[in-house]
């Protein structure tokens, strides 16, 4: 029999801001069984790989397993492979915070291990050609890639079970294979039946230079890595297998056999992202093109690309757009490097890549992994800001990379984002609670009409018939958004107040006439709170009669009482009406309260108003993964409005903030 190596290992990751309980149960389940079992077997090596956020909460809550870890790298059974410290997916991310997260986490496993990481696992297998000379200039001398990844680049056969060289500027950096097929087909073998696959392997392509690579998700609870005896048959079987099966760490095969061949990638990445990088339609023929090229033993097709994911959804690539604005606010600080750090560690901790996109976490539809990264941004502004010289301004930027021109105010206590298309505000941080409360989602994935659905923003202006109720609205058969991706004219900016007057116009049919509309808006940037003035003019020869709804949505941790609060501002504010779907006939007032961050978010008008007021939930992906998730709050306060010919309507709306030392102790 010819000799075959392989290399056992897990890569394991902790979700930004995911919940502490699935924290532990994955702890349970699958992190300790997997290390309990192979610590029993000291003549079989390994390669683990644990991002910083989880090995902090080892630390933290299971000393135990890091102190296990460490007493298995001292008798070097196993191999700590490093990566990004916050599990970014470096391409995503700015250079030098590629470098300075891939040291970050060189440093931490040297102090806690005693030992320098020589290659790294990649999230999600993502790769750019660039990544080679990235890699290498952090210290790194291999990674791993899925072996369908090897197919992109023109390998094939034999070579699909070897080690390969890929470049970039004249560095270059060794690329391990991993066979994620066989992983999939071993989770319904028995152990005797992998190891059955293995001899077939080493009798067709078995050699000094053929590895099999069996690296998989620690965080798995079924095969090929249980705590149900599987993973303990399976090592029994390879110890007595060693005559011709080899067990290795990657450092040291590629010490006996390091690769001679080149390769250059794509950009390209795992099974999981090539899938869900792509629209419903174009992935279901990408599955089926799959599924034809694996029953020939092919190269699947290339599938979709991560970035993807910024313009399938925009509240993703406004999460990107965050994360590349501070980065640029952090990078600017000079004078005070201690301060500079923690900013910068906040901003790598808000470049975690799982609620960027849905993969396999929740991720992107999970409130809590979202916010959790604003958290972190939000967090990083406020440390640039501790300085004496800051003060509030109002800039015009490129933010969201779409080739105009958005308003960010910066204030000392609020951040409020206003975007040109839909004259709408996109992003609202109250500082004090480091909290996004823009931050919402809307799923596009089950329905094609989703796709068309604005995103969740607020001040977003409804013209509604009366035939419009609140189920068609919920249901988003309404289409009443005139102006919701019209590109508003800034007809004055005050930099000092700061204020912006933004201005549209154009037809809007109501009652079965079109009249010719005007709509201004000016925001009013205040300390802890924002005044938007509205005036509806009506010119031409034809009058207007109907109703004006102002959309506005906060994102809240969930909408049970612990979380979440709605009441109708009266004389004491003590009306509570719930986040249950409803109209509200009349009102003057509302207000919400976030219970864990002890905030009051108060709106008010100067006209009273009807109110719908109805909770947004997004199913998550893929499907069957889990409940309907909880985005935010939706209040949409209509007036009635009988305009004639060249008349104008007007009215003052506030929404504002305030800080309590704790609101869960107070009454009503």
């Amino acid at each position: 029999m010819n000799r075959l190596a392989v290399i056992i290992g897990t890569h394991s990751h902790l979700p930004l801001g995911q919940p502490e309980a699935v924290t532990e149960a994955v702890y349970q389940e699958a992190l300790r069984p997997f290390l309990s079992t192979l610590y029993a077997f000291p003549e079989v090596p390994a390669a683990l790989h644990y991002s910083g956020l989880l090995l902090e909460w080892l630390e933290e809550r299971h000393p135990e397993l890091v102190m296990l870890i460490a007493e298995m790298v001292g008798r070097r059974q196993v191999e700590i492979v490093g990566g990004g410290y916050y599990d970014p997916i470096l391409p995503m991310i700015p250079a030098n915070d590629r470098l300075g997260q891939l040291e970050k986490m060189t440093t931490s496993l040297r102090v806690r291990f005693g030992t320098r990481p020589r290659g790294c696992w990649l999230a999600e297998q993502v790769w750019d050609p660039s990544l080679a000379s990235t890699l290498r200039t952090g210290g790194m001398e291999y990674t791993f890639l899925d072996e369908t990844q090897l197919g992109l680049a023109g390998a094939g056969g034999s070579d699909l079970l070897r080690a390969c060289v890929a470049e970039d500027q004249g560095k270059h950096v060794a690329v391990i294979p991993v066979q994620t097929r066989l992983l999939a087909r071993a989770a319904s073998m028995s152990p005797a039946g992998l190891v059955a696959a293995l001899a077939a392997i080493a009798e067709s392509y078995g050699g000094p230079s053929t590895v099999v690579a069996l690296v998989g998700d620690g965080a798995r609870t079924g095969p090929p890595f249980a705590s149900n005896g599987w993973l303990e048959e399976l090592l029994g079987l390879v110890r007595e297998n060693a005559s011709w099966l080899e067990p290795v760490t990657p450092s040291a095969h590629l010490r006996a056999s390091p690769p001679s061949s080149r390769l250059y990638f794509p950009n390209c990445s795992s099974q999981l992202m090539a899938e869900w990088s792509l629209d419903p339609d174009r992935r279901k023929a990408w599955r089926e093109a799959r599924d034809a090229a694996e029953g020939g033993a092919g190269t699947p097709p290339p599938g979709g690309y991560f970035r993807q994911f910024f313009v399938r959804y925009p509240e993703s690539g406004l999460m990107y757009a965050k994360m590349m604005h501070t980065h640029v606010l952090v990078n600017q600080l000079r004078g005070d490097r201690y301060r500079k750090r923690a900013a910068q560690n906040e901003l790598w901790k808000g470049q975690s890549h799982h609620a960027y996109w849905f993969g396999g976490s929740g991720g992107l539809h999970a409130n809590v992994q979202r916010k959790a990264v604003y958290r972190s941004l939000i967090e990083a502004e406020k440390i640039i800001r501790a300085t004496e010289i800051f003060a509030p301004s109002i800039i015009g930027v490129d933010f969201d990379a779409d080739n105009g021109t958005e308003y960010l105010y910066q204030g000392s206590e609020l951040n409020a984002y206003l975007h040109a298309r839909g004259g709408a505000l996109f992003e609202l941080d109250f500082l004090p609670a480091s909290w996004n409360y823009l931050d919402t989602l809307v799923s596009r994935e089950r329905d094609r009409r989703d796709a068309e659905r604005l995103p969740r923003h607020a001040f977003i202006d409804h013209f509604l018939d009366d035939a419009s109720g609140l189920a068609d609205f919920a249901a988003g058969t309404t289409d009443s958004a005139v102006f919701g991706r019209t590109v508003w004219q800034t007809a004055e900016l005050n930099r000092t107040l700061p204020e912006v007057l933004l201005c549209t116009a154009g037809p809007v049919r109501a009652g079965g006439r079109e009249a010719a509309v005007r709509i201004e808006k000016r925001y009013v940037f205040r300390p802890r709170s924002i005044d938007v003035y509205y005036r509806v003019a009506v010119g031409g020869d034809t009058g207007l009669r109907t109703r004006l709804g102002v959309e506005i949505n906060v994102s809240l941790a969930s909408r049970s009482a612990g979380d979440g609060r709605l009441f109708l501002i009266g004389e004491d504010a003590s009306t509570e009406i719930g986040t249950d779907a409803r109209e509200i006939e009349s009102a003057t007032g509302l207000l919400l309260r976030d219970v864990p961050n002890g905030v009051s978010i108060t709106l008010s008008s100067a006209a009273p108003f009807r109110c719908w007021s109805l909770p947004v939930e997004t199913m998550p992906e893929p499907p069957g993964a889990g409940e309907p998730e909880y985005q935010c709050q939706c209040l949409v306060p209509m007036w009635d409005l009988d305009l004639g010919p060249n008349t104008a309507w007007e009215n003052h709306l506030s929404i504002g903030f305030e800080k309590a030392v704790d609101i869960q102790t107070k009454d009503g």
